[in-house]
């Protein structure tokens, strides 16, 4: 049987969670052809949050933000999903891997 002390504890424990799934915010993009139709995407500081890449080609793509520490490819016609840690303010460059030097695009933290 549970002490009351160990219920309460336990009861602060689970109250005292800084963030829940559904406080975490995110933010779409699509690939089409060479570029990203969102190519700034402007997130609060100190937040973590969720980036969902739509790809609207038929070709695989590979979402890639080293600053961010992201890398995740997505099929041709498919979406992907990548949750971002809490970021300092600053600009922060996400590319298509594939096509780097023409599909481009910036997470804007403020």
């Amino acid at each position: 049987m549970l002490t009351r002390a160990l219920v309460l504890s336990l009861t602060l424990v689970a109250l005292s969670s800084p963030l829940r799934a559904e406080d975490i915010v995110t933010y779409e993009t699509t690939l089409k052809d060479k570029a990203f139709t969102v190519s700034e995407i402007k997130v609060p500081a100190g937040k973590p949050f969720i980036i969902k890449l739509n790809n609207a080609n038929a070709a695989a793509a590979e979402l890639e933000a080293k600053e961010l520490k992201v890398e995740k490819a997505v099929a041709g016609n498919s979406s992907i999903v990548v949750r971002v840690k809490a970021m300092e303010p600053g600009k922060y460059l996400f590319v298509d891997e594939y096509q780097e030097d023409v599909a481009k695009g910036y997470v804007i933290v403020e």
